[in-house]
């Protein structure tokens, strides 16, 4: 028989079920399947190619570890179901057909191995003919008969078993030196994390240090510009009541400066007032002076000899005139002092 490789490019997945559902360990079914798509494609049954198989059809390849042991009970209960006689094939074609996983070549098995097995085979057949006698009793024959079916079946089973154990023991010599290169790496590489990490972890301790230094020392000018905030808040209050007072002082100071000219313009209109009224009395006084040096002159004298140019009822209508006007003034003058007199007060 050829040898059958042990890696693919694609598998044929026809007549199997959809298997593209989501799993997150394998099982023995699955397992099973990818054994039989590996035979259905003419592939090397072998742990690599059994996962590279699971990683194809289910997307998910699985720790040699348990790929071997799942991969193993396979191989058994395959063994066991052909020694039970389950299947259409002679039980020699079967095991033959089992054992073949085309890993092995015909010619690859040793002519040595070969020629012991068949000189074990001559020498139990020599020794079964020998012991036989034509003259045992039935129950013997098969007696004899079974022991030589269990022999001859010890006898196939020793070198398929001999295979198996040493490939096993190949295959967790490969996978021991594989998980101690990965081990070797890991802790490689644990070591470089754990570096950087200790790195990046003292990087962020100090910049958390700094950072509650940095907040410590907000919450300290927080308090002091809540502090200076308060006092803001109670000179605005101040503030705002002086401005208060203020304006009223202003609304003060602006009525006492109308008032003050009120009174300037009051005092200027009396001035006047007095000024007019000293002219009237001077002009009354000499109209008094006039009327009287006349009425001297006209006692003195007759009317007919008395020659006067002035008009003497002239004059006394004038003076009447002014004596008006005096008490007009002076009327005018003591309503001037009333009105300035309360202001005075109230200054």
């Amino acid at each position: 028989m050829p040898k059958l490789p042990t890696t693919f490019q694609s598998l044929d997945l026809t007549g199997f079920e959809d298997k593209n559902q989501r799993h997150n360990a394998i099982t023995r079914e699955m397992v099973d399947v990818a054994c039989s798509v590996l035979q259905k494609n003419r592939i090397g049954i072998v742990v690599r190619s059994v996962q590279a198989a699971l990683k194809h059809i289910y997307g998910l390849g699985g720790s040699a570890e348990t790929v071997c042991q799942l991969l193993k009970e396979w191989r058994s209960e395959n063994l066991a179901a052909l020694k039970s006689g389950k299947g259409e094939k002679d039980l020699i074609t079967a095991i033959v057909e089992a054992s073949d996983d085309g890993l092995l070549d015909d010619s690859d098995i040793p002519e040595e191995y070969l020629q012991a097995q068949r000189q074990m085979a001559i020498a139990g057949y020599r020794l079964a003919y020998q012991k036989a006698d034509t003259s045992v009793a039935g129950d013997r024959i098969q007696t004899l008969v079974n022991e030589n079916d269990l022999l001859k079946t010890q006898l196939k089973d020793f070198p398929q078993l001999r295979m198996e154990l040493e490939f096993y023991k190949a295959e967790a010599e490969r996978q021991r030196i594989e998980l101690r290169e990965a081990y070797l790496n890991i802790n490689k590489q644990q070591l470089a994390d754990s570096e950087t990490f200790r790195a990046q972890l003292e990087g962020l301790q100090n910049e958390r240090n700094d950072l509650i230094l940095k907040n410590n020392e907000l919450g300290k000018q927080i308090a002091e510009m809540a502090e200076i905030q308060g006092k803001a808040v109670e000179r605005d209050g101040e503030i705002a009541k002086l401005n208060g007072q203020l304006e009223a002082r202003e609304r003060e100071v602006m009525e006492m400066r109308e008032q003050i000219q009120n009174l300037q313009t009051e005092s200027g209109q009396k001035l006047v007032l007095e000024s007019q009224l000293t002219t009237v009395q001077e002009q009354l006084k000499q109209a008094n002076e006039t009327i009287t040096l006349l009425q001297v002159q006209l006692q003195e004298k007759s009317t007919s000899e008395l020659q006067v140019d002035i008009d003497v009822d002239a004059l006394v209508a004038e003076r009447d005139s002014l004596e008006l006007k005096v008490k007009e003034l002076e009327s005018q003058v003591g309503k001037r002092n009333k009105n300035k007199q309360p202001a005075g007060v109230n200054g």
